[in-house]
């Protein structure tokens, strides 16, 4: 039974990062719960599990780019045959719930939330700082709520689950409303956004900071319409400094600058080392291609669109956006995965602002100009985007060209209402309403009985 690895205490617990430095990404060892989870390094340990978890290719590692870009417009899947067509199916609507990505993604994500639960489950019993023990903690969480933010928006009801479950009660499992999945993940980015450090010493690079949780806290918020927290926990980003934009846009994606000023948090990867390189789907195919209206979507001054251009690097035969060109080993690349950049920030506050009320803080103008500009575009003023409606699309527009391929288009257009419009318009297909959620992965609807997404 398969499905009960999500959810039991499993024999062994993968653990990554057996060493204090956060960045020295050795391959997963198997430990047994019951003889771990003793002393202050065990915690480390076990939430750079939590992180690993996120880095495997069934979350953005791989998988992620086909279920969060391929379904958008900014790719055009002319290969049918590959992967049993399954990803092809993805990006022209006519998947269905037996398709492996779906079960490989549900999997994988409810085993990074298992290894959540279990440090989360367990810390308490280590006697060790206590600033350390709720920054560890705050970590796990901060990684939970992502995963079930990925989740919720992927298939909407989901089981949402904070302990490790024993075998009778796993079997029992119900998929939980929307609303309790959002209820928990503003409860663990507040606490993790109250417990972590602004900012790291270097050998922990990349662990993730208050800045982040607020920013991803304040992302949730404005998927749910809350506008006026949105606008305290992103201006408190804005604010803290810790944070800015790049003077070139193309430095943000350079693997010899990674987790630069830009990034608010990023999955990271070490190339050369087993299980650690990134295998991007965009590159895997020469017949995946980028969509011709998003590349028309740029002004000819845009420094963005290089960006986007498909590249060969040397020695590979498989072409990449510009954005996440590096030189691969054995056809996989060392790029870290941005999950959340600075620049998103600074849109998603423009967004929120506006929604308020347009022009009624003239901060709006500023943070949608600073990206603009930064692209090499006029400023914008009132008489360009005189209405809420105009600047609205220009927040749109500015977020599709500023975010490609980093898992936020479709998400963008279902949350705005606009997938089917949009989808219909950029690739010439139907998308039926039905098809804004993913089914649920056949095996859990066999052995759960989970009630399938309607339309399935």
């Amino acid at each position: 039974m398969k499905k009960q690895l999500l959810y039991l205490p499993a024999l062994f617990f993968l653990l990554s990062s057996c060493g204090k430095d956060f960045l020295n990404l050795t391959p997963p060892s198997a430990i047994s719960p019951g003889k771990f989870f003793k002393t202050q390094d065990d915690a480390i340990t076990a939430v750079n599990g939590c992180y690993e978890s996120l880095a495997l290719s069934s979350q953005y590692g791989n998988t992620f780019q086909v279920l969060m870009e391929a379904r958008a417009d900014n790719f055009t899947d002319q290969d049918p045959s590959s992967n049993a067509g399954q990803n092809y199916q993805i990006n022209r609507y006519s998947d269905n719930p037996g398709n492996t990505n779906f079960y490989n993604t549900w999997v994988g994500v409810y085993n990074g939330i298992f290894r959540c639960n279990t440090l989360l489950g367990n810390i308490d019993g280590i006697k060790m700082d206590e600033t350390l023990k709720n920054r560890i903690k705050a970590e796990a969480r901060f990684i939970r709520a992502l995963d079930y933010f990925n989740l919720v928006r992927l298939w909407g009801g989901v089981p949402v689950l904070t302990t490790v479950v024993d075998p009778i009660s796993a079997v029992n499992q119900k998929r939980d409303d929307v609303a309790a999945a959002y209820k928990l993940i503003e409860d663990d980015l507040t606490f993790a956004a109250a417990n972590l450090p602004a900012t790291y010493p270097a050998n922990d690079l990349g662990r993730i900071t208050a800045g982040a949780a607020k920013g991803l806290l304040g992302k949730v918020y404005l998927y749910e319409k809350k506008y006026g927290n949105a606008q305290t926990v992103l201006q408190d980003v804005i604010d803290s400094k810790v944070f800015s934009l790049l003077p070139a846009v193309a430095d943000v994606f350079n693997t010899g600058n990674k987790y630069n000023a830009e990034i608010v948090f990023a999955v990271r990867y070490a190339k050369g080392v087993a299980n650690q390189d990134h295998g991007f789907w965009y590159a895997n195919s020469q017949v995946i291609t980028v969509d011709t209206t998003l590349t028309k979507a740029y002004d000819a001054n845009d420094l963005r669109k290089p960006l986007v251009d498909p590249v060969k690097p040397t020695g590979n035969a498989n072409i990449m956006p510009r954005k996440f060109l590096d030189q691969p080993v054995n056809g996989n690349a060392g790029n870290d995965f941005p999950v959340l950049r600075f620049a998103d920030i600074l849109l998603l506050q423009a967004e929120v602002l506006n929604e308020l009320g347009y022009a009624t803080n003239g901060n709006a103008f500023t943070y949608l100009n600073n990206v603009r500009t930064r692209a090499g575009l006029a400023a914008l003023t009132a008489a360009d985007l005189p209405d809420q409606a105009s600047f609205r699309a220009e927040v749109y527009k500015q977020r599709r060209l500023e975010l490609p391929f980093e898992c936020d288009r479709w998400f963008d257009l279902v949350r705005t209402n606009r997938a089917i419009s949009e989808v219909l318009a950029n690739k010439k297909v139907n998308l039926p309403a039905f098809r804004l959620l993913y089914p649920i992965p056949q095996q859990e609807v066999d052995i759960m009985g989970f009630a399938q997404n309607p339309g399935y």
